[in-house]
């Protein structure tokens, strides 16, 4: 499997990618805004196709928030995932100064916890630390 590494992509293809795990359908107006407000945001495409995107939001020097890591369920299982975390992670590197240090959060799907700790994120809540949160906001 030839897998290539991109920037860009087009609102279509992130929603048949969102549908394709179940999530939500965006906007076009949040889909301009991610790709525009995105600290970093890279795109996996096997023969052409979108197969798996994640990006990360924040301030580009303490948080960095990885978020909407998302791979096909057919491509599932190849080390998609892997390598899209692999390339946040050099955007970090790179981005990071030496000597500093960065917060790295995520929010993960259900059962997929496993998969964040081979990288090094732990679970909340623990010993030192409570629980992270989130909410669905709708505007009616």
């Amino acid at each position: 499997m030839n897998i290539e590494f991109t920037h860009t992509i087009s609102f279509e293809e992130y929603n048949a990618l969102r549908r394709a795990v179940n999530w939500g359908e965006l906007s076009l107006r949040q889909f301009d805004m991610i790709v525009k407000n995105s600290l970093f945001f890279v795109i996996a495409r096997v023969d052409g196709k979108v197969v798996g995107t994640t990006r990360c939001v924040g301030d580009g020097g303490y948080h960095f928030f990885l978020c909407d890591v998302i791979v096909h369920p057919d491509y599932q299982k190849n080390g998609i995932g892997r390598m899209l975390i692999g390339k946040f992670m050099n955007f970090v590197d790179d981005t990071v100064g030496r000597g500093e240090t960065a917060m790295l959060t995520l929010v993960a799907a259900k059962d997929k916890e496993p998969f964040y700790k081979k990288f090094g994120f732990i679970e909340r809540p623990n010993a030192d630390r409570g629980a992270g949160m989130y909410m669905f906001y709708q505007k009616k």
